[in-house]
């Protein structure tokens, strides 16, 4: 296969910061303990919010030169993003051969009540082979802070709010009558900031011709891609490791032919 640039101009990019500060609405559910994701989304979104509060005093050692705690996150996968009090605190992912993970990171607590919010992240579960119905994702515990004056603190059990999807999902930004429901910003990918989820669109003019087409997402990260409303799948970038140098990673060949309307 010889893949060939169309030469096609793509016209500026504009950006949409998805909005974290207030992501629960009247659709939320609240209960004790953490819940399987696939069975709260019914798979209409790969993100479900996992919201809960932890109140901290005024007299905790890390609030006065200490050392910061610690979030502990056990995932089912396949990546999780933490956010503290609004703020992006840190992520972890894991692999094709073991979407299991933990997530273990430092996290800047402040006094008074603290939201902990942990965006879980499934990028597709088995669809064959015996008892595929019975995988579980999403986070199912346990979750801890360590490094408390009291000591470690449970959270598996505490009271979680739960949300489905995103904000942007639900305004469908990624259809072209949903676009003009928020306000764009003028950027270019190559700026880097601490913010994983981000909504990107530009234009472009349909190559002459009707061969496949494909879109080379080298130099991106993880998400999603529309064209004119329609998905055409997922991507995540990965680089592979260790001295392999008799592998071909093509596999099969295939083609995932859209037509660009």
């Amino acid at each position: 296969m010889q893949m060939l640039p169309t030469n096609t101009q793509m016209f500026s990019w504009e950006s949409f910061d998805e909005d974290v500060s207030s992501m629960v609405d009247s659709s939320a559910i609240t209960v004790s303990g953490l819940l399987e994701q696939i069975n709260v989304t019914r798979d209409t979104s790969d993100y479900l919010w996992y919201i809960t509060s932890v109140d901290v005093g005024s007299s905790e050692s890390f609030l006065h030169g200490g050392e910061l705690p610690t979030l502990i996150v056990q995932s089912t996968g396949h990546a999780v993003h933490v956010f503290i009090n609004g703020q992006l605190s840190g992520s972890g992912y894991g692999t094709r051969e073991d979407r299991r993970f933990r997530y273990i990171g430092n996290v800047n607590l402040r006094a008074g009540t603290n939201r902990i919010a942990l965006l879980s992240v499934a990028v597709g579960l088995p669809n064959v082979g015996g008892h595929f119905e019975t995988w579980n994702t999403g986070i199912l515990g346990p979750i801890a802070l360590h490094g408390l004056d009291q000591g470690n603190l449970d959270l598996s059990w505490k009271k979680w709010t739960y949300q489905v999807g995103l904000k942007g999902e639900a305004m469908d930004l990624a259809s072209p009558n949903g676009i003009s429901s928020v306000e764009w910003m003028q950027t270019a990918l190559v700026v880097q900031k601490l913010q994983p989820l981000t909504w990107h669109k530009t234009y472009f003019n349909a190559p002459e011709g009707y061969e496949p087409l494909a879109l080379d997402m080298e130099g991106m990260g993880k998400g999603q891609i529309w064209i004119n409303g329609q998905s055409i799948g997922r991507y995540w970038i990965a680089s592979a490791t260790g001295n392999c140098n008799d592998c071909n990673y093509a596999g099969d060949v295939g083609l995932i032919r859209h037509k660009i309307s």
